[in-house]
């Protein structure tokens, strides 16, 4: 039962909520329910990443929403509740706990929510005409879309707003696929709210349509959107040997939705003593939502230079996409000498141009959000050497020219969630059947060969049991009556509904993957089962193979405190592998096994990747001398979908 202080604060809220007038009046629950780091040349790489990680992101990171609580009697609060009690109290220690700790509204979202209530309420606007579009910018911290009049605000979060350079408003427009002056059809509210979203510096957006008094023909929209504290950057210094780096990286420069990305190495072991990189990317060019991207990069061993410009099909309301690119390489071999005794290098260039076009039997119907869509697509890339190394015995240099062709079938739509593969934001999963056919020809200076392949996918989701995923892709050339290339993977991924249990939300996670790849003219054994190959955190460069089979279970239980605005998942894991080559059965060699627990830190309102820290024991090395126990972090989340989203033309990979 409700303390009497909590019915009142319910009580109030639905007095206020008596006094606005437009949808949002009726707030909405959550739905459905970089740049690298130090460089390796530093002396004490771990500590110094932990180190700058801390001064780059306290900061901002200090800029959390706070969320007033009410103290209850009952005797059998949990520490969560204790502690959000204690921030409440008049002194220092609670005022300075508040400061930094805070309660996690969204956790008490209920899990069995509408999936968009908004969508029941906006139908009642479907045929008429858009007369004016607002965008209405939220600060980054502090604010929510689904509260846009939330204005308490401490003093670092007023900085931090300060500092930030929001999206400009025609940007946020341009992103829509509706404007002023439109018939309003709320398949298009949904999809512009999904397309937005899709971009890495928009943290959330609420698309909302208001009644226009004495005009009943007519509707006003408003926009809610979000962004993200855009900017990274990290440097680094090892005084031992005199070596550094340092990076910077904005994925919304100015405000205008580009990316731009640098970096600086410098090292008395590189060629000049320093190597740089750098690109700039031109996102959403005149409304087309076509991209472009310039790039430079240089290592001790390789430097890479080109350009692209393109689309794919990221929308069902797409017909036409494609992409133009051109790409400069020249990779330095210091193992292998020419005739010269001259260290071998490679230089090559690489033009790539692929068109699709999406199409239906029926017209488009933007009343139905489940689309059917037929892909037709080709793709052409040419590589042509202009230098080769002399002792290239296995023709693998050689001038080539490789096209291929889809033809393929998908049936898409998007449920929303949250607590899946972030913490706390909306997430946007695709439930599709999907199947493509690939045929291709790779002609070369010395031989022609023609490539077949499949990929076909299936996922759905039940309210009872969760998210489901199947997944099935093969592919190979064909030469001299013998199959070359083959490679398949067979895929399986599950995720559970979000469990509750009192204030903390949990998910199951499983995921099992067949990979095979073998080329009899160079057989070598090319897979692994090394840390995001297979176990997490597993490494073994002498264990190879040519097919392997993993699973992977993992719990995720979201605790629903904040910490200078990040917050915290405990992990708890189990991986199992087997990998073998060729000559032997896959069931005949030695389980590998991996069991852990960590935890997963992430402010989501930063651009900065998740901190992962974890502890796993291995039962059965591959040989005596083997780690059974290991520390290690992860920047990225092990568990990922397939998009089911239609892009250029590809040979089917075994990673």
């Amino acid at each position: 039962m409700n303390s009497p202080s909590l019915r009142t604060k319910e009580k109030v809220k639905v007095d206020i909520r008596k006094y606005k007038s437009c949808i949002l009046c009726k707030p909405r629950p959550e739905i459905g329910a970089g740049i690298k780091g130090f460089s390796k040349h530093c002396s004490s790489p771990l500590w110094s990443s932990i180190v700058l990680d801390f001064l780059l992101i306290c900061l901002p990171g200090f800029l959390t929403a706070q969320v007033k609580s009410i103290q209850s009697n009952d005797s059998s609060k949990t520490i969560v509740q204790k502690v959000q009690d204690f921030s409440e109290k008049d002194n220092y220690f609670s005022r300075l706990l508040k400061n930094i700790i805070v309660h996690d509204d969204e956790q008490h979202q209920p899990v069995s929510a509408p999936i968009d209530p908004d969508r029941n309420l906006i139908r009642e606007y479907t045929g008429k005409v858009i007369r004016k579009i607002n965008i209405e910018n939220l600060d980054i911290f502090g604010a929510s879309v689904n509260d846009p009049d939330d204005s308490l605000r401490n003093w670092f979060q007023k900085r931090g707003n300060s500092l930030h350079v929001n999206t400009k408003d025609w940007i946020i427009k341009d992103r829509l696929i509706f404007s002023e002056g439109q018939i309003f059809i709320p398949y298009y509210i949904q999809e512009s709210e999904r397309i937005i979203r899709l971009n890495p510096y928009i943290y959330d957006v609420r698309i909302v349509p208001q009644k226009i008094q004495n005009n009943p023909d007519s509707v006003d929209i408003v926009v809610y959107v979000q962004d993200v504290w855009s900017i990274n950057g990290s440097a680094a210094y090892s005084k031992a040997d005199n070596s550094g780096s340092v990076s910077f990286n904005d994925i919304n420069f100015l405000g205008y939705g580009n990316e731009i990305k640098g970096g600086l190495k410098f090292s008395n072991s590189l060629t000049h003593g320093w190597d740089w990189d750098g690109s700039y990317t031109f996102n959403n060019i005149q409304k087309t939502f076509v991209s472009a991207k310039l790039y430079y990069a240089s290592d001790m061993n390789r430097q890479q230079y080109g350009l692209m410009i393109g689309r794919d099909f990221f929308s069902p309301i797409i017909n036409w996409a494609g992409a133009v690119g051109q790409d400069w390489q020249n990779i330095r071999y210091p193992d292998l000498r020419n005739k010269q005794q001259q260290v071998e290098t490679v230089r090559f260039n690489r033009q790539d141009y692929w068109l699709g076009y999406a199409f239906d039997i029926k017209p488009f119907d933007p009343t139905n959000v489940n689309q059917n869509r037929f892909n037709i697509a080709g793709r052409i890339t040419r590589t042509v050497y202009s230098q080769k190394p002399d002792f290239d015995t296995m023709n693998l240099f050689q001038d080539n020219t490789f096209y291929l062709g889809r033809i393929g079938y998908s049936y898409r739509t998007y449920y929303q969630d949250r607590f899946i593969f972030g913490l706390g934001r909306t997430e946007d999963i695709p439930l599709i059947n999907m199947i493509e056919l690939l045929f291709g020809l790779e002609k070369s200076t010395k031989t022609n060969r023609p490539y077949y392949g499949l990929k076909t996918g299936y996922s759905f989701y039940r309210d009872n049991l969760g998210f489901v995923y199947g997944g099935f892709q093969t592919g190979a050339l064909r030469s001299k009556e013998k199959w070359l290339s083959r490679t398949s993977v067979l895929e399986f991924l599950y995720f559970s509904k979000l469990n509750t249990i009192g204030t903390y939300n949990w998910r199951h996670y499983i995921g099992a993957r067949y990979s095979y790849s073998f080329d009899p003219l160079r057989p070598l054994d090319m897979l692994n089962i090394n840390n995001e190959d297979g176990l997490r955190g597993f490494s073994d460069g002498e264990l190879r193979g040519n097919k392997k089979l993993i699973l992977n279970y993992e719990n995720d239980i979201f605790v629903p405190l904040k910490f200078f605005g990040f917050k915290l998942a405990i992990i708890t894991f189990a991986d199992f592998g087997l990998i073998s080559s060729t000559n032997s059965s896959l069931f005949s060699t030695k389980l590998f096994q991996g069991y852990g627990f960590g935890f997963r830190i992430k402010n989501e309102h930063l651009i900065f990747p998740p901190f992962q820290f974890m502890f796993a024991f291995y039962p059965n090395t591959p040989e005596s001398g083997g780690k059974h126990f290991n520390m290690f972090r992860q920047s990225s989340i092990y568990y990922h979908f397939n998009q089911f989203q239609f892009s250029d033309p590809s040979v089917v990979s075994p990673k």
